[in-house]
């Protein structure tokens, strides 16, 4: 007697092939999701080593964080060149104050013999490349995985001061060319925020509205959601940002998911402004972008309500790029 051989069905099949398409639907977002918290610790953990590194640096150097050389004169004068200085809607690696530009050359600071050659030109990211020469931090540990950015490729590292370009790097850092107080130091009050995701505003074109909170202009009571077009593109994509990882002056790490994280929830990525006034506090969330301030050359606590560097500047943060 023919024995008749066990065998799936066709109609078996095909429920069997639409049941794992079904399990795989509900399970690759959780999977998507689980992989970009565990990059999202990898991006804290750099941002972590960046302070760490900054405060070895400081107990070697008069317990101040990296600063690159610049002309200090220019503080209260002109200011420090390190934005675009055109009406471009680009910002090419070459233009003057960008990452990038001069790269080679050693910015200088002036001395009482030679007061007018210090660098007025000098972009934020040499500060980070000082600890690449020195050899404390690789090019790879400024590289967020969930930003698409990567590292860069320079072979030489000792025979350059600063990143090839914007793509090499994810973090930015407080505007060291600012007063004395602004200036990334030890001593400074633990709620500053000194290094953070990149800012969505290096790329000089994006300017989103603020007029998009609950009750018009947005403010820290509304969701994070509604807060996203304001944030880190690393975490999220351009104008979608689920929030940015900062490291605080005490040399911790925090994921948060709004940028009016920093003393008396100022607007990391901008600088303060009278604008919207002092009775609100908007000023410190609604500041001006580094490329759209009235002020030529703004840095940390510059004419904070209108009144130059004052009391209220060592409160001002301003992370860039």
């Amino acid at each position: 007697m023919r024995r008749r051989l066990k065998a799936f069905t066709l109609i078996e099949l095909l429920v069997v092939i639409a049941i794992i398409a079904l399990l795989i639907s509900i399970l690759l977002p959780s999977l998507s999701r689980a992989r970009e918290l565990s990059k999202r610790l990898v991006c804290a953990s750099n941002v972590k080593g960046v302070g760490t590194s900054a405060k070895i640096y400081a107990n070697d150097n008069g317990e101040r964080w990296m600063v690159p050389p610049f002309k200090r004169a220019n503080i209260d004068e002109e200011g420090i060149d390190y934005v675009k200085d055109d009406e471009s809607f680009t910002v090419p690696p070459s233009n003057e104050g960008e990452v990038g530009w001069n790269r080679e050359y050693e910015s200088t600071s002036e001395t009482p013999s030679f007061p007018n050659e210090g660098s007025s030109q000098v972009s934020v990211t040499r500060a980070y490349w000082m600890m690449v020469r020195s050899g404390d931090i690789t090019v790879k540990q400024y590289v967020c995985t969930s930003s698409g950015d990567s590292e860069d490729v320079t072979e030489n590292l000792d025979l350059y001061y600063d990143f090839e370009n914007y793509e090499n790097i994810s973090y930015g850092y407080q505007v060291p060319f600012g007063p004395r107080d602004t200036r990334p130091r030890e001593g400074m009050d633990n709620r500053q925020i000194v290094a953070a995701d990149k800012s969505p505003y290096y790329i000089p074109t994006y300017i989103p509205d603020w007029n998009v909170g609950n009750q018009g202009e947005i403010d820290t009571d509304d969701s994070p959601k509604t807060w996203r077009p304001f944030n880190s593109f690393n975490h999220g994509g351009t104008g979608n940002g689920e929030g940015q990882n900062c490291l605080y002056a005490d040399g911790h790490a925090s994921f948060n998911r709004t940028p009016a994280v920093g003393i008396d929830n100022d607007n990391i990525y901008t600088v303060m402004t009278e604008e919207w006034g002092t009775a609100q506090g908007f000023n410190r969330i609604h500041g001006d972008t580094v490329h759209t301030s009235p002020i030529t050359y703004p840095y940390p606590g510059q004419d904070a309500y209108g009144q130059g560097a004052n009391m209220f500047a060592s409160t001002d943060t301003l992370i860039y790029p």
